[in-house]
């Protein structure tokens, strides 16, 4: 079985002030949580986008996991590569409220969930198993977010 974790990047000031807005004390508090969470999964493989949010956030489970990111290409290719065991069997994904639904939808989920720009607590487990089967697990971690 292969299991990708998928998560928004954590908190930023809304609404935006830039294009590529920093964490802010909050997010940078949610990804110490991501990492405190997800540290002990197993990941083996950490995707981020080129954005500065997405790097931040990943950079506590990085710095535990002594691991380096990766930037992600796009849906299709990381679900053909993640469905052929290519990035081991637990991934990390930091992407963004249109991406993630996009990259579970691609894994081969029927119906993605949607995920709100206000939201940054959701995180989203994709199981890929040996016979082709795909489940979707949606948890929350870290302080709620509305």
């Amino acid at each position: 079985m292969i299991a990708i974790l998928l998560v928004r990047h954590a908190d930023i000031a809304l609404p935006r002030v830039s294009a590529d807005p920093s964490l802010n004390d909050a997010g940078r508090a949610r990804a110490e949580a991501l990492a405190h969470v997800a540290g002990s999964a197993g990941v083996t493989t950490v995707f981020t986008s080129p954005f500065r949010r997405t790097k931040e956030t990943a950079e506590p489970i990085l710095k535990r996991l002594g691991l380096v990111a990766r930037e992600m290409p796009d849906a299709a290719t990381v679900a053909r590569q993640a469905h052929a065991g290519e990035y081991g069997p637990v991934v990390l994904i930091v992407g963004h409220s249109n991406t993630v639904p996009d990259v579970i939808a691609a894994l081969g989920v029927a119906s993605p969930p949607a995920v709100h720009e206000t939201r940054f607590d959701h995180l989203f487990v994709v199981s890929l198993t040996d016979a082709g089967q795909t489940g979707l697990l949606a948890l929350t971690y870290g302080n709620p977010s509305f």
